[in-house]
């Protein structure tokens, strides 16, 4: 199929999705739902040869679905551990299940990619951004961005366990002003949670259209699977971000200027010194030849 008829086929896909999204009774889960639709969406079909086909989705009968967030670390780098434990009616044989999650990550913080890459080889998860990241930004020039993280699911007989590090970097934020807070608070949601599974369908459950999102079936993968979001819902980590003073901008500004004539100096002094023992050394070297 030419890449235009597939990308058709795959925006088609998406307007029936979302429009199952409509079922669920919650507005706000609703928006969320299209949004997330939406800009899955678009990044499949803005990275070019995808097959056309999207692979379809066993869902397992799943009862209660535990997601622990905790932060670790102090400053602006930190790292975020989220556990996933999927307790599962285990179907005979097994069924192969992955496990997507969806970090939408605020404007106050970012993910290095390539930091990400490196720790990849180390077993870390592997990650896709739905945009580019631009690190150097602020806070108030940035927007979120949303990241898909892939890594494969640990199964035993009580069901699925699933834990990975996500580094994260806290944005530079703008100054305060006379009278305002002196630090910002940086909310990070809990990650949506998708699951796709291939095996016995005799020991899955009808499969909720409302609750189906396609996306890449793995981070290296040209093929588009159909995944089923899950309930399991963390609470949000805060990180406080200390604000600059604008009232302390002239004394900062004579500080800074301070200390950098002052090191210009030391420096100058320092090569004027250097420069005059080499001269020494060379003059008496001289005279003893």
């Amino acid at each position: 199929m030419p890449p235009t008829l597939a990308c058709f086929s795959l925006l088609c896909a998406a307007i029936l999705l979302v429009g199952g999204c409509t079922g669920m009774a919650n507005t706000g889960a609703t928006d969320h739902a299209a949004e997330l639709t939406t800009s899955l969406i678009e990044f499949i079909v803005k990275t070019k040869g995808r097959q056309e086909r999207i692979i379809q989705t066993v869902c397992p009968r799943l009862s209660d679905v535990l997601v622990n967030r905790t932060a670790q670390n102090q400053g602006f780098h930190r790292d975020v551990l989220t556990e996933v434990s999927l307790p599962v009616a285990m179907a005979t044989p097994p069924m192969l299940c992955r496990l997507l999650l969806v970090e939408t990550v605020p404007a106050g913080m970012y993910v290095d990619l390539h930091q990400v890459a490196f720790r990849t080889d180390f077993g870390g998860p592997k990650i896709l951004a739905l945009r580019d990241i631009d690190v150097e930004q602020t806070a108030h020039q940035s927007t979120q961005h949303r990241l898909l993280l892939y890594s494969p699911l640990q199964q035993s007989p009580q069901g699925f366990t699933w834990r990975v590090v996500l580094p994260v970097h806290l944005r530079y934020h703008r100054w305060a002003g006379q009278g305002e807070d002196t630090s910002a608070t940086v909310r990070l949601k809990g990650p949506d949670v998708l699951i796709h599974c291939e095996g016995d369908s005799q020991a899955a459950t009808r499969c909720e259209e409302s609750r189906l999102f396609p996306a890449p079936c793995a981070a290296d993968s040209q093929e588009v699977c159909l995944w089923q979001l899950i309930s399991g819902k963390a609470e949000p980590l805060l990180f406080q971000v200390p604000l600059g003073q604008q009232s302390h901008a002239g004394l900062v500004i004579t500080g800074t200027i301070a200390a950098a004539v002052v090191g210009s100096v030391l420096i100058l002094a320092t090569a004027r010194r250097t420069r005059r023992e080499a001269h020494r050394k060379k003059d008496s070297k001289n005279k003893k030849e």
